[in-house]
């Protein structure tokens, strides 16, 4: 999915549509991350999320993949580069370091790709990630006729490919990771979540 077409609009849209709850799921658990070393964001947006990241955890350096070029522009002027390297490319076939990140940050990200991309992705971010990894995931929830407009609308917009939701749960279990927070809001329609992996001792759910 491509948002160029919608980039100068994207923040506008979504709070006429949302007003700031997209960005409290983005921004949950950040106190969290303060000690975040290396980070793959993916698909983030307009750099929001990504400046409130950097205030969560200033020694962090990030890796910033997107498939917008302009998106990529907004994210590079409100974030700066000081920690950031800023990245054009497909999540689905990036080189990637193996073991390399402390934390993945994937908002509104999982939720673009059908069961035929999605396993392979997590597959190829969870080789990315260290055995102490966590990641940081924001998302829509059910397939309700709102976000069933939703998908209409990236579709005839961004060029969204998927029609609907799929389950990211287990393939992150399958793929080393556990759920042990998440916020729900929205009556449910939204979601963020924090794995870990199974290296970490944590509590469930």
């Amino acid at each position: 999915m491509n948002c160029d077409r919608l980039a100068p609009w994207y923040r506008w849209i979504e709070y006429a549509g949302f007003g700031r709850a997209l960005e409290r799921r983005r921004e949950a658990f950040l106190s969290e991350m303060s000690d975040a070393r290396r980070v793959l964001a993916l698909g983030d947006g307009d750099g929001r999320a990504l400046a409130a990241l950097l205030a969560a955890a200033p020694h962090a350096c990030v890796d910033y993949i997107d498939v917008s070029p302009r998106m990529l522009e907004l994210a590079r002027a409100r974030a700066g580069t000081k920690h950031v390297a800023y990245c054009k490319d497909d999540a689905r076939t990036a080189p990637l370091p193996v073991a390399e990140y402390d934390l993945i940050v994937t908002h509104f990200f999982l939720d673009c790709f059908d069961e035929t991309d999605l396993e392979p992705l997590i597959a190829r971010l969870a080789r990315a990630a260290t055995p102490q990894a966590r990641w940081l995931i924001s998302e829509f929830r059910g397939n309700g006729w709102l976000v069933r407009s939703l998908y209409l609308f990236f579709r005839i917009t961004a060029g969204l490919r998927t029609r609907r939701l799929v389950n990211h749960h287990p393939l992150l279990e399958r793929h080393g990771f556990r759920l042990t927070l998440r916020e729900d809001a929205w009556r449910g329609l939204l979601a963020s979540e924090l794995w870990m992996s199974d290296a970490i001792k944590s509590p469930n759910v």
